[in-house]
């Protein structure tokens, strides 16, 4: 009997150890992800602020190309001020939420998350599109400006341009986190927290008598 008890610990022993550094690892993954996210609305906040502040300057310019860029630097840097504060707050929640989730159930968030975070790069690509279109836009603007001898619509072209050109630095960068994130979960071997049809196989082997 006492031969087959520590049998049964010898198989044992590998699965539970297994476990917690899958559940380590994906804390671990979270917790990076989550704060390059929180970082990255402090960086938004700073756009937003700097958008803003070079905006009413330029608008109190006497120079019409002046005047038109203040437009979009305003009008975008608010965006970027309201996008920063919510990215920070939200990040934060979810490292919150995450955590609890992953000491709960680590399989059944990798799971989710990785769904989650497909989605998250599906956007960020649309995003992407979108704003070198507006740089496209932009410049296009500012050559019709420029050529039809219309300053104020130079003036919001370039800055059109400038703040998408900036926005799209910012994607590109928050979308190579997703990747790194996604490359992370899918490394996540999650059936070894619990094994085989949620539970571990028992081996018995025989190697005496009662």
């Amino acid at each position: 009997m006492v031969r087959v008890l520590a049998v049964l610990v010898v198989l044992l022993a590998p699965l539970a150890a297994r476990a917690e550094p899958d559940r380590a690892r994906t804390q671990a993954a979270m917790q990076d992800y989550f704060a390059g996210e929180q970082r990255g609305g402090y960086v938004l906040l700073g756009m937003g602020l700097g958008g803003m502040v070079a905006g009413g300057l330029l608008y109190r310019s006497s120079s019409a190309t002046a005047r038109g860029a203040s437009y979009p630097l305003l009008g975008v840097g608010l965006l970027h001020v309201a996008a920063g504060v919510y990215i920070k707050l939200a990040s934060a929640s979810r490292a919150d939420d995450f955590t609890d989730q992953i000491a709960k159930d680590p399989q059944v968030f990798v799971t989710a998350e990785r769904t989650r975070m497909a989605g998250v790069s599906t956007q960020l690509t649309a995003l992407k599109v979108v704003e070198v279109v507006l740089i496209a836009g932009g410049l296009t603007m500012a050559g019709i400006g420029h050529r039809t001898d219309r300053p104020r619509l130079k003036g919001v072209g370039l800055a059109l341009a400038f703040e998408a050109s900036l926005t799209l630095g910012f994607d590109i960068f928050a979308a190579r986190r997703a990747h790194t994130y996604r490359d992370e979960l899918a490394a996540v071997d999650v059936q070894a927290s619990l094994g085989p049809a949620d539970h571990p196989t028992l081996l018995v082997i025989h190697t005496g008598t009662f």
